[in-house]
């Protein structure tokens, strides 16, 4: 595990086993973190038989490293989205990732995870006033999807962010915040307890169709089932099928020492999590033990972790310069998942075969619901009624250049923030 907030104050449970000559199953999931384990969590509730295959420990890709901020909606505004799908299937999958803030919670709750859970919202801070105009349009299209959503007054601003980096902000009631390492090895432990057969260390190493269904080998066994589920989202290069359907972008967080309650409950005492509408998205929230997390700011292709630190730290100083020098205990960093199109998708490679991707960094909730998605599938759910589109593997044009062509937009994107807060002020 990276050396993180997380994996340092997350109880780690017994290991899970490697799998270990032929077992049978009805699904075989692969992939340990939010999505794989909601999926055989909906599906051994259901009865149906379930083997989990994680190739490093429950947790250890994004799930284990993502800021903790579980947010509503997508990356794409509502009438984009509609744009891009159509009125009725636009609005399905609108109301479907708004409310998927709640089943998180729901499942917290329902299976007493501990996990820090705060239920006290998000909120989205605009970084200019030309960006301010785009977040009240935004609010207005929520709204009329009955999302509880709503700008925050001017004079409100300071004290609710507890910065006065931002030109205005909006708050959604339905967000919040979570460790999300803990949230995964809860899921995974009441997956465990409803039937699922979880394994640890134990990579898919090839995938075959045969008479008897789909062949899932592993180092030292292998998994024989007739569906089978990749859930591996930014980190599923190993299946050629799914080699660059998405744009794996590495992303980074900090998390401070703690800080004196006096000053930590100055930092969104009005909310659990914020992050901004900068094109090299920030976010921010304090933790149940008073410290800073930081997260975003920039991004790289490759595994070039200093520099984006580095970057979260002069976002602290930019936005909270009371502070001071701020002791800045962890920095990791680990991958997420871009589609083209922004929007989230399943991928059906073969019958019964599925690979979900693209939470496009609203992955604790969006991971959350369309593993049950993939429940309601297998056991018989239309492909065609299901909230999230199901499309045929197709590569991202260009993937084989991501690497100079994602260099290049943030360099741009940072130019474009900046210039923004220059041309049209906060």
């Amino acid at each position: 595990m990276p050396k993180s907030l997380w994996a340092a104050t997350t109880a780690r449970p017994e290991p899970y086993p490697l799998l270990r000559g032929r077992i049978d199953a009805d699904v075989c999931i692969v992939g340990g973190g939010i999505m794989g384990v909601s999926a055989a969590l909906a599906l051994a509730e259901k009865g149906v038989s379930v083997a989990v295959l994680e190739a490093a420990e429950i947790g250890w890709g994004a799930s284990g490293r993502n800021n903790g901020l579980v947010a509503p909606g997508l990356k794409r505004d509502p009438c984009e989205v509609r744009e891009l799908l159509g009125e009725e299937r636009g609005n399905r999958l609108l109301r479907y990732s708004g409310d998927a803030p709640n089943r998180v919670f729901e499942l917290i709750n329902e299976h007493r995870i501990d996990c820090d859970a705060n239920p006290g919202g998000w909120i989205q801070a605009a970084n200019s006033r030309r960006a301010l105009r785009r977040v009240e349009r935004r609010v207005s299209e929520w709204q009329a999807l009955g999302v509880d959503v709503g700008m925050i007054a001017p004079n409100d601003l300071d004290a609710n962010l507890g910065t006065g980096f931002y030109s205005g902000a909006c708050r959604y009631a339905n967000g919040g915040s979570i460790n999300p390492l803990a949230y995964t090895h809860g899921l995974a432990q009441a997956a465990a307890g409803a039937g699922a057969r979880l394994f640890e260390q134990s990579p898919a190493t090839r995938t075959e169709r045969q008479s008897q269904g789909w062949i899932i080998g592993s180092t030292y066994g292998v998994v024989v089932a007739p569906w089978v589920l990749y859930c591996t989202n930014a980190y599923n290069d190993s299946h050629p099928r799914l080699h660059g359907t998405v744009i794996p972008l590495r992303t980074a967080q900090v998390a401070s020492h703690r800080l004196p309650q006096g000053i930590a409950g100055k930092i969104l005492p009005g909310a659990a999590a914020a992050s901004d509408t900068q094109r090299l998205l920030t976010s921010f929230r304090v933790t149940a033990d008073n410290r800073l997390v930081m997260g975003g700011a920039s991004a790289t292709a490759g595994d070039e972790h200093p520099g984006l630190v580095r970057q979260l730290h002069r976002a602290a100083a930019d936005r909270f310069p009371e502070l001071g020098p701020v002791q800045w205990e962890y920095g990791w960093s680990g991958y997420l998942a871009l589609t083209p199109d922004h929007l989230p998708e399943i991928i059906k490679i073969d019958d019964g075969f599925l690979a979900p991707v693209g939470c496009n960094g609203r992955g604790i909730a969006m991971a959350t619901v369309m593993g049950q998605t993939l429940a309601e599938i297998v056991c018989g759910a239309d492909e065609n009624d299901c909230n999230v589109p199901v499309k045929s593997p197709k590569p991202v044009p260009g993937f084989g250049l991501r690497y100079i062509g994602i260099a290049a937009a943030v360099r741009l994107n940072r130019f474009l923030d900046s210039a923004e807060r220059r041309l049209w002020g906060r």
